[in-house]
């Protein structure tokens, strides 16, 4: 963008003080980018646990996002590991928690990466698949990024496994009270907690990759939207430590607090800030490449539920999965139910649960040309598994289990769902005998997983 061009920006948002494009600081190079200290991090620790194991997982720490793998994950625990590394001198590597196939099945997150430096290969990333030799876990201090509660995967055979530093958004579920930093609070985007504690400089394309996870998450500032405060004190202290700062205005013209004739949707009606925010969207809505078990395991999260009602109290697994399309476009013809069985036994599964969010196009709103109202639908799966199998003479069937859930999703105003009438799967031959199914509209498109995971709890756990 032309420095002219900025100039009218300045002057259209009411800026005190016209633009000039920030220099960074921060002199990039090979020895000191993000790619660097990724390949260095990955290959000390890599080497130092198949050296000793047990030396290795008391000396460093692991900093993990959660299991779906998103932007926000991805970035968060990129740029919290660079801190403890490079600014607490503590030994740290960013572990993805997903495996080396996944990284490809987020378009967003591969442009985003790419504006961070990394190679299209993305060698520089630890995930999961580098890491199921070793048993158990190499590591006894994590450190959790998007998400507050470690998984069994992460303690198995590991007594020492302890959580040092949680940096959230999600619900607190009151864990791990000895954390330090503990930081629990609702945001936009953990990207935003994690930028408050990077102090001082920072490599530009770390800069940029915080940066696109808080724009993703926010929807680029929209207002009324999800970003916070805490999200727009986060883009400001990055905006000018970024790859892109010569196209932003200052800290100081988008900022109430240091100009109080600044406009409090400023970052939003950056057109920087929009581009960025249309191509990251444009590319996490396309997934027309993708088949039904590509976007089921495209955006999961797994939880584990006692079940206190039930005789022997037994222990269900279910997992959440996020498709940023219609169930119309991908699920019909057997495709969701084949798929749904395949990944359900792959991961042990009673419950799945498949959450949709997409815009229907073919009804566009007045004013906003080819886009359309922002709709999500459920659909729900419950297989007879064990512990259900055993407890079937205790009345825990999957029939039982089904009318706990369906009363509880359809008796919650907050989510306020309504049964399909002319999709449905409750008769599919695609599925195991004495399964269970149910399609739901969900007539509050605000009501995201971070929603429908608490919800499903409750009613599972609730007595």
């Amino acid at each position: 963008m032309a420095k002219s061009a900025l100039r009218r920006l300045s002057v259209a948002l009411r800026l005190t003080e016209a633009y000039q494009p920030v220099q960074s600081t921060a002199m990039t190079t090979e020895a000191n980018s993000l790619r660097s200290f990724l390949s260095k991090s990955k290959e000390s620790y890599l080497r130092d646990v198949k050296e000793d194991q047990e030396k290795a997982a008391a000396h460093w720490t692991v900093v993990m996002g959660n299991e779906a793998g998103d932007l926000d994950s991805i970035a968060s625990s990129i740029a919290f590991a660079w801190v403890q590394s490079e600014v607490n001198k503590k030994p740290a590597v960013p572990v993805m928690q997903v495996e080396r196939d996944d990284l490809s099945l987020r378009a967003e997150n591969l442009h985003a990466l790419k504006m961070a430096g990394l190679s299209d290969t993305l060698d520089e990333l630890l995930t999961l698949t580098e890491l199921h030799q070793f048993k158990p876990f190499p590591a006894h201090k994590f450190a959790l990024v998007d998400h507050n509660r470690l998984g069994d995967t992460f303690t198995e055979d590991n007594p020492k496994a302890e959580v040092v530093a949680i940096l959230d958004h999600h619900q607190d579920e009151g864990l791990y009270p000895s954390a330090v930093p503990r930081v629990i609070a609702p945001c936009g985007s953990c990207a935003s907690h994690v930028a408050a504690v990077c102090a001082g400089e920072i490599p530009p394309e770390l800069a940029t990759l915080l940066l696109t996870a808080i724009i993703i998450d926010t929807d680029g500032f929209r207002p009324g939207g999800k970003a916070v405060q805490v999200d727009r004190d986060a883009a400001l202290s990055l905006t000018h430590r970024c790859t892109v700062s010569h196209l932003i205005p200052p800290p100081s013209a988008l900022s109430p607090i240091e100009n109080p004739n600044a406009n409090p949707d400023a970052l939003y009606e950056v057109p920087a800030i929009k581009e960025l925010s249309k191509t990251l969207a444009d590319k996490k809505s396309d997934v027309s490449h993708l088949g039904a078990l590509d976007l089921l395991r495209r955006d999961y999260k797994e939880y584990s539920y006692k079940l206190s009602w039930a005789t022997g109290q037994p222990t269900v697994k279910a997992g959440l999965s996020t498709v940023p399309t219609s169930l119309k476009a991908w699920a019909t013809d057997g495709r969701l139910e084949k798929a749904a069985v395949e990944w359900m036994e792959r991961h042990d599964l009673t419950i799945l649960g498949v959450l949709t969010s997409f815009r229907d196009v073919k009804k566009p709103v007045v004013g906003k040309a080819k886009q359309g109202k922002h709709k999500r639908e459920m659909a729900w799966i419950i297989l007879e598994k064990p512990p259900l199998a055993k407890s079937a003479n205790d009345g825990l069937t999957s029939e039982a289990l089904a009318r706990r859930i369906w009363q509880g999703l359809e008796a919650d105003k907050e989510i306020d769902v309504k049964p399909f009438k002319k999709f449905t799967l409750e008769k599919s031959s695609n599925l195991p005998q004495n399964s269970k199914a149910r399609l739901y509209k969900q007539g509050n498109a605000h009501a995201t997983r971070k929603t429908t995971a608490p919800l499903l709890k409750k009613i599972l756990e609730s007595s």
